[in-house]
């Protein structure tokens, strides 16, 4: 029996076994590739309106200071790429962060248009890929306290959802007046203490001590406005990146 395993591993290695060693393997590409023009070099394709945008922020996260767009179909409108152009500048979180400006040439072809993107940068901006990532306002408000420990000029951070302005612009002043309010010294209420009767030669009739009154409450020390300033990207009634410059910028 023993003599029989080597020919039928042999066998089995020569026929039916052998599909088990065959492996079919695909290319996996990535999403971003299929927004390339395969009939232009370094050009993007763009169908319709979402195109246009999501190719706008791919050369927006790739830092680009230049970029064509070859634009099929509805996406060939010259409104429809100052619509996209005026989206991912102003109402994305990436590009109303990163952007200065974005301006567009147009050419209206034959069958597409072609785009000519150039986008400027703003200075001194940080990765959002690598930004601190906060779960809601009070990760803000606690991230905020240790830059102002460590005395940081500012502080930028990322939500990790849309959140409304009003509840970030309300935790950054909630921050301030706490720490006004912690610096700000003992103020005493008691009553001051009554004068003693000054002696006199002549006998004194006996009087009742002067009936000291209670002094008015303190006036609660007055707190100046936050002098921090929150910039919020993009700037609407949700955003999802905070930036605060503890030390005002000067002129």
């Amino acid at each position: 029996m023993k003599k029989c395993l080597p020919v039928l591993l042999i066998s089995l290695l020569l026929t039916g076994c052998g599909a088990l060693l065959e492996r079919s393997y695909s290319v996996v590409e990535p999403y971003s590739d299929r927004y390339w023009d395969s009939t232009a070099e370094d050009t993007l394709r763009a169908e319709n309106r979402q195109d246009l945008v999501n190719s706008l922020l791919m050369l927006v996260d790739e830092r680009a200071e230049e970029g064509t767009i070859r634009c099929y179909g509805a996406a060939s409108s010259y409104l429809q790429v100052q619509s996209a152009c005026r989206e991912v500048s102003e109402e994305t979180a990436v590009g109303s962060y990163l952007l200065d400006s974005l301006t567009f040439d147009y050419e209206n072809g034959a069958g597409y248009s072609s785009v000519t993107c150039r986008m400027a940068y703003r200075e001194d901006t940080e990765d959002p890929a690598a930004m601190m990532t906060l779960s809601d306002s009070q990760s803000l408000v606690d991230l905020l306290r240790l830059a102002v420990r460590e005395e940081h000029e500012k502080q930028t951070a990322r939500f990790s959802y849309n959140t409304p302005r009003a509840e970030v612009t309300g935790a950054v002043e909630s921050l301030w007046r706490e720490l006004q309010e912690d610096a700000a010294p003992p103020v005493s209420t008691m009553s001051p203490l009554p004068e003693e009767p000054v002696e006199t030669e002549e006998p004194a009739e006996e009087k009742e001590p002067p009936v000291t009154e209670d002094t008015e409450p303190a006036m609660a020390r007055e707190i100046p406005p936050c002098p921090w300033e929150i910039r919020l990207y993009p700037d609407a009634a949700v955003t999802e990146i905070v930036e605060v410059l503890l030390v005002p910028e000067m002129g």
